[in-house]
């Protein structure tokens, strides 16, 4: 489902610097491990928020459109829960419990 066509802002966000990028990258890490509390510890340490959200958004815009078309439809469906879900609590505010090894 598009959202439609849109122009670019006015105000891009500013392009991730190499220092940026790194942090980008640990944030996006840290996030597919499911440990918030290191996610929001290097967003929020950061000198240059703006951009390592902008570099974020790129990664995902990357590895999303990258989907298959099964993945795709995953995505779909999870979009779908998400509206219906209702917005989740707070980032970082519950504890990272790495997983077990089994």
């Amino acid at each position: 489902m598009p959202t439609g066509i849109s122009e670019p802002g006015p105000d891009p966000m500013p392009r991730p610097d190499d220092g940026t990028w790194l942090e980008t990258v640990a944030l996006f890490e840290a996030i597919r491990e499911g440990n918030q509390p290191a996610a929001h510890r290097l967003l929020s340490s950061s000198a240059k928020q703006a951009a390592v959200l902008g570099g974020l958004f790129s990664m995902l815009g990357v590895f999303l459109r990258g989907e298959d078309a099964s993945g795709r439809a995953k995505l779909d469906r999870f979009i779908e829960a998400s509206h219906r879900a209702g917005p989740p609590p707070a980032f970082g505010a519950r504890p990272f419990l790495p997983p077990t090894d089994s």
